[in-house]
């Protein structure tokens, strides 16, 4: 994957007509084998950490970035509850634990940032951010904990893409969230998601730190003894990651690049200078080659699951195909799959949709996977042969003379569509989902709309300069055939005063103070009276 990845690089720097420097990869070796650390001083470092002993940790447990900075961590038992957008599995033997976890962490950070005390979080309500897709009793649990729990008065849950729109001020968006380890698609219009628009695919900006880790060691990185295993290397890594990548091709030359290295029983910061040629280039395109992060981590196991096998699980039609766990890829609607069957099993008329089960597939084709041969008469004649298919009323063949019919030919084979259940199992490229969800959002006036208002945002790509011209480019290659008419793709970036990370929060502030979020709060003694029942009236979304 690399070396195609190089060549297309190539491909593209002639095309700009930029002059490939000779032997540069050769440079870099050279110039990073040869490379030594440089001490720096403690009164020269403005950024110096300060290291939390063992000693100082009071209590049974701590939180936050006073744990990134802890010195010897090996002491202790360091958790996620939450881990790629849901309940960590790994780490936790119940969700009784995990609650626990996150009910100390939510309650410690509202008293230590915000100053309020447990004894007063009834005179307050909250707004629970629910991912895109979601686990019913994931959200179930949360809910309870909140109000039962931590005794919050009120409580208002929205799902995060809708959230995101209220905060940009978009009414019409295509929001797609890359997060450190869960990408999140969905299409928005005047605050509702549209249900079978939904993605998540689990790959983020964790992943483009391991790749560039990867493409590092290849260069000879002088900081030898690196390792994704040790907190302070990943954050310093993730530092990197956030200052060097780039996706515009001006910035792929030879670069010499410094970083620093603290850690928490060396006495001073340690500086290192290394060369760079294109692995900042490179390693943001494992979001669109999947291949490469499968094969630098492996996911957890999600059949091993808190929520029993027998619960439909995601809030959708249990009729419907849909992903019940968390897959790699999880679809609101799941993709579709040409199959061949034969004629005669397709002779009765498929079953309209009624009114209460409305249609799940696209309003137009139902592909998926985009092509970009144009559909031409004798494109479409060369497919009808190959299908075997019957020639139209009125190309008969001649009865032979003497009146006598020939018997019917054996009917042949036409293509049909369905459900492919396997396609959650792998993890979609970044502009195929994105063309997915476009493509069931609805017609091909909503799918305009969309494709000229792609907001992109969390912490995974939003710094990379360069990615959303690359990432409007490969949306337009990618457009399925009957998408053709739609000559570009707009990608909008977060209000320029607002931090893109914390957008959906800045949108649940938005909605708590409009008018229309009155009648969708639930209060802790509805909670007690009617609990989730409630959620299927009081939510904005599909329940």
């Amino acid at each position: 994957t690399l070396a195609m990845l190089r060549d297309v690089l190539k491909q593209h720097q002639r095309q700009s007509k930029r002059k490939v420097p000779p032997n540069v990869y050769s440079q870099v070796l050279t110039y990073n084998k040869q490379s030594r650390s440089e001490t720096i001083q403690d009164h020269n470092d403005p950024f110096k950490i300060e290291w939390i002993q063992a000693a100082e940790i009071q209590g049974d447990f701590e939180i936050g970035e006073r744990v990134l900075r802890i010195a010897d961590p090996e002491q202790f038992i360091i958790r996620h509850p939450i881990k790629n957008g849901c309940f960590n599995i790994e780490d936790y033997a119940n969700i009784e634990d995990v609650l626990g976890d996150i009910e100390s962490i939510w309650s410690s950070a509202i008293e230590r940032e915000l100053g309020i005390s447990r004894r007063d979080m009834a005179g307050f309500g909250a707004v629970l951010v629910v991912p895109d897709i979601f686990s019913r009793a994931e959200v179930a649990a949360l809910s309870d904990m909140l109000l039962r729990h931590m005794r919050f008065g009120h409580l208002l849950l929205q799902q995060s893409s809708a959230l995101v729109t209220f905060g940009a001020g978009i009414s019409t968006a295509c929001v797609v969230d890359v997060g450190a380890q869960k990408t999140s698609i969905a299409c928005i219009e005047d605050g509702f998601c549209y249900p079978e628009s939904r993605v998540n695919v689990m790959y983020g900006g964790d992943d483009i730190t391991r790749f560039l880790f990867n493409l590092f060691e290849r260069s000879r990185f002088p900081y030898a003894e690196a390792s994704l295993g040790r907190m302070y290397d990943w954050l310093m890594l993730n530092e990197l990651r956030e200052k060097y990548c780039t996706m515009k091709l001006s910035d792929v030359n030879i670069r010499l690049r410094d970083f620093f290295v603290r850690q928490p029983h060396q006495q001073h910061t340690r500086k290192y200078s290394f060369k760079t040629y294109d692995e900042a280039y490179h390693a943001p395109l494992c979001l669109f080659y999947p291949a490469v992060a499968d094969s630098l981590g492996a996911l957890p196991d999600y059949s091993r699951s808190f929520v029993p096998k027998d619960t439909s699980d995601y809030a959708l039609d249990p009729k419907q195909q849909t992903c019940v766990y968390a897959t790699p890829t999880q679809f609101g609607a799941l993709p579709l799959r040409a199959v061949e069957r034969p004629a005669a099993d397709c002779e009765e008329p498929a079953a309209q949709p009624s009114s209460a089960e409305p249609a799940t597939e696209p309003a137009t084709e139902p592909a998926t996977v985009p092509t970009t041969e144009p559909a031409t008469p004798e494109h479409k004649a060369h497919q009808d042969a190959a299908s075997g298919t019957a020639p139209a009323a009125g190309s008969e063949k001649a009865a032979p003379e003497g009146g006598s019919t020939l018997p019917p030919e054996p009917a042949g084979t036409i293509i049909d569509y369905e459900a492919d259940p396997q396609a959650q199992f792998s993890r979609l490229p970044l502009d195929l989902a994105i063309t997915h969800s476009i493509a069931y959002s609805g017609p091909i006036e909503r799918a305009r709309k969309l494709y000229s208002s792609i907001l992109v945002v969390g912490g995974g790509v939003s710094f990379i300069p360069g990615f959303d011209e690359l990432l409007a480019s490969r949306l337009m290659y990618v457009r399925p055939d009957y998408m053709q008419g739609i000559e570009r793709a707009d990608v909008v970036s977060a209000p320029r005063d607002l931090d893109p990370r914390v957008l959906a929060w800045k949108g649940g502030a938005v909605l708590s103070r409009l008018d229309c979020a009155n009648e969708m709060w639930v209060s802790s003694q509805e909670w007690s009276d009617f609990g989730t029942r409630l959620l299927r009236d009081r939510a904005l979304f599909q329940w």
